[in-house]
């Protein structure tokens, strides 16, 4: 195994890690504040139920449909609250890596986007300033890997994080939103499976 191997298979442990400690700080803090949802919605059904006791029997079943339904919702909005913050921590959590491992995350991503053809990969200010002394090196051989060329171009873009890479006419947005954008149904299947079962 190589040394950059090993570089990224420890950047990919520390990571896992990592996103096992933020899902358990956000699975203490969702089921803390669920059971004071749960507690509130509980007494809104009982309350309802108490009215409906006085009335008809349809009266009373329409209430506790009523009450059922705002708790599965009530349940329901703080699931997607809690499993947007988990996605958003994660997000931020890559943005505030040390330079070698938010880079070594990048070069990950490359492998997957990068084209058999003569490239140019563009970042945002901010990532150009930091940037490591071998990451232009790196993304060179895993370009030359696929059978292409890449740069880093000097002139910055507005985006916050991540890169585009742009062959000719197209372009290939890898920024951590777009990565994120285009992955948000399989990352909230994840969130929502490590949340709540």
């Amino acid at each position: 195994m190589s040394g950059l191997d090993k570089i990224v298979e420890e950047i990919h442990r520390q990571a896992e890690a990592e996103a096992v400690q933020i899902l358990n700080k956000a699975d203490e803090y969702c089921k803390t504040y669920m059971e004071e949802v749960h507690k509130k919605v509980q007494e809104e059904v009982e309350e309802y139920n108490k009215k409906a006791l006085t009335e008809r029997t349809l009266y009373e079943e329409k209430t506790r449909s009523g009450g059922a339904f705002m708790e599965r919702n009530s349940i329901l909005k703080v699931k997607q609250q809690c499993i947007s913050e988990v996605i958003n921590e994660a997000q931020n959590k890559i943005r505030n890596l040390p330079a070698k491992e938010y880079f070594g995350f990048f070069e990950k991503i490359l492998k997957t986007n990068v084209q058999p053809q003569n490239g140019i990969m563009k970042m945002s200010a901010d990532d150009l300033k930091r940037m490591p002394d071998n990451f232009e090196e790196n993304i060179k051989r895993i370009a030359e890997t696929c059978g292409g060329t890449l740069t880093v171009s000097r002139q910055p873009i507005s985006v916050k994080d991540g890169f585009v890479l742009v062959y000719g006419e197209v372009e290939e947005n890898c920024t951590l939103k777009a990565l994120f954008d285009t992955n948000i149904d399989k990352l909230k299947d994840i969130a929502n499976e490590a949340l709540f079962g």
